[in-house]
């Protein structure tokens, strides 16, 4: 469809309604005689204008004048001329708050009818002058505290004091009038100075703990410098006894902790390692050792060892384990010790780390030094805030950790139906808590809140699980059940004994235990190879990070020892 187009041009109706008014021709084009001509018309014309005094003229030529001129007052179209009084909830209503929009109100008149209040307002300037209130409070009452004045060492005597100073005089005429005191110095002080000096003066302080942890002295001296050269003087018996099996060997170190030996041994480099397997029967009865084990290859080289029980047993003492390793350093880092490897490095491990432990075997002294070792270990470095302990054992080996500070609540039987229950209750709210606070774990968690808030670690001791199997208790089976899913991360950790081997663990509960410490085994059930232990203080440990278990003897707590660090722990606060 085709439509005309329509011409445009801007003004086109303004040039239509003045068409009749004159026009003046763009001087652009011109020749300079017309230019010359047509400025003598414009002067000519200004001239007469000046001099007529016809008042219809002039009022036409105001209206042209006006018509060309812009007008630069006009507002823009994007321009808002007047408000509109719409209430806020925040600012509330601008204006007069009682009149409506549109509204004239009389300046003589009285309304006090109130308008649109905002409840956010009105909080905030309550508080606001609660604030400033307190503050005066405060101010007021820090001047009042009469400060003393340094002595000089002129002092006034009795015929000078009785004369009334000055500064007394002036000080009793400020006191006439009502004024407040000021500052207690010589100079003008500002306001920001004077706040600053009465900060000064209401600070207190942070005072620290109380008591202080137990020091590492009461821990004992440590063990002897002996058990290192103990049971060398088997290396030719051993070089000799590869000889006799057609396996030519080499010593190159030995090692050992004051209870299991290591001899480590060097192979041709034609020789399989897989066949050490095979003649491990030869060896036994070769060796001049009763209980022996062979290792192929040691980790980390290719070289083969040779472990076995010293004939002369140097015990390894607690002191040597904490005062040598890092907890001796005395750092909050939530480490336990349990007791040396074969290679005589100290075993010590996270207990973030390794969740829930489980002690499998063992005679009840054994399991009982393992257990004390890693509490013990963590009460050294630990205040009650940090840590709490609760025991849920029938024997009276752990009965003296539920009168200390420590204790999350006092010991139970296993037999008692609540036994767990407020572990289990504690458990649940802390998963709340973490999931309001969107963390995971419990450094998280005392990372975003205060001092006070923190929460502390608990350790759930529980001797004998064999007992509690037995004794066909559902509801603490089902509390430990919920505590193995959930309690890691929320900084709750089961050290559980099983001494009875006759009493099965289910193998559901048995994965959920992440580090497992075997004694002597016969059938292997908790940790693979702890048939080639020897019976009493030797053990197999799995640990978390790591795929093979390792071979550790436990350190000794003396009882006298014990008793002198719990004595000291119980005037902890």
């Amino acid at each position: 469809m085709n439509r005309p187009r329509r011409r445009r041009q801007f003004g086109y109706n303004v040039e239509e309604n003045h068409s009749d008014k004159e026009r003046f021709r763009f001087p652009l084009n011109m020749d300079e005689s017309i230019q010359n001509e047509t400025t003598k018309v414009q002067e000519e014309s200004n001239a007469g204008i000046k001099e007529d005094n016809d008042p219809i003229r002039r009022q036409q030529q105001q209206s042209l004048l006006d018509d060309t001129r812009f007008n630069r007052k006009r507002p823009k179209k994007n321009t808002i001329t007047k408000a509109r009084q719409v209430p806020s909830a925040i600012h509330g209503s601008k204006g007069n708050p009682g009149s409506r929009v549109g509204e004239h109100k009389d300046s003589s008149a009285d309304d006090k009818t109130p308008g649109y209040v905002s409840p956010i307002v009105e909080q905030l300037k309550r508080e606001r002058e609660s604030r400033e209130k307190r503050k005066q409070q405060r101010l007021q009452s820090n001047e009042k505290k009469t400060i003393p004045t340094h002595a000089t060492s002129l002092d006034p005597g009795p015929s000078e004091a009785a004369q009334p100073q000055p500064s007394d005089l002036n000080q009793n005429e400020e006191n006439s009038e009502g004024k407040k005191a000021t500052s207690p110095f010589n100079v003008i002080m500002t306001p920001y100075d004077k706040n600053k000096h009465i900060s000064k003066q209401n600070t207190v302080k942070r005072s620290g703990p109380k008591n202080t942890l137990p020091p590492l002295h009461i821990l004992g001296e440590g063990q002897d410098s002996a058990y290192e050269t103990s049971g060398e003087s088997y290396a030719d018996e051993v070089v000799a006894a590869f000889d006799a099996i057609g396996v030519p060997t080499k010593v190159i170190a030995y090692r050992t902790n004051g209870i299991i030996g290591r001899y480590e041994l060097s192979l041709e480099r034609n020789f399989r390692l897989n066949v050490i397997g095979k003649l491990k029967a030869h060896l036994v009865e070769v060796l001049p050792f009763d209980n022996v084990k062979v290792i192929a290859p040691i980790v980390g080289t290719s070289n083969i060892g040779v472990e076995f029980a010293l004939p002369v047993i140097h015990p390894i003492p607690f002191s040597t384990l904490f005062k040598s390793s890092s907890l001796g350093s005395r750092k909050n880092d939530f480490k336990f010790v349990i007791g040396k490897t074969v290679d005589d490095q100290i075993f010590s491990f996270p207990l973030q780390k390794a969740g829930h432990m489980l002690i499998y075997g063992g005679e009840e002294i054994h399991s009982t030094s393992v257990i004390d070792n890693v509490l013990v270990s963590l009460m050294m470095n630990h205040s009650p805030r940090e840590l709490e302990i609760m025991v849920a054992s029938d024997k009276d080996d752990h009965i003296a950790y539920g009168s200390l500070p420590y204790a999350f609540n006092e010991p139970r039987s296993l037999k008692d139906k609540d036994v767990l229950s407020d572990v289990l209750e504690e458990l649940n709210d802390r998963h709340n808590q973490f999931r309001r606070a969107h963390v995971r774990n419990l450094d998280s968690y005392n990372k975003r809140v205060k001092t006070d808030a923190r929460k502390s670690m608990i350790i759930v001791v529980i001797d004998d699980l064999a007992e509690l199997f037995e004794h066909n208790n559902p509801e603490a089976i089902r509390s430990i059940v919920q505590i193995l899913k959930k309690g890691k991360p929320l900084g709750m950790h089961l050290v559980m004994n099983h001494s009875r081997k006759d009493v099965s663990i289910r193998f559901e509960l048995l994965q959920m235990m992440q580090t497992r410490i075997s004694f002597k085994d016969e059938k292997s059930r908790v940790v693979d190879n702890s048939d080639e232990l020897v019976e009493g203080n030797d053990m197999l440990i799995q640990i978390p990070t790591s795929n093979k278990p390792l071979r550790v003897n436990a350190g000794i707590l003396d009882q006298k020892i014990k008793e002198n660090v719990l004595s000291h722990l119980k005037g902890m606060s």
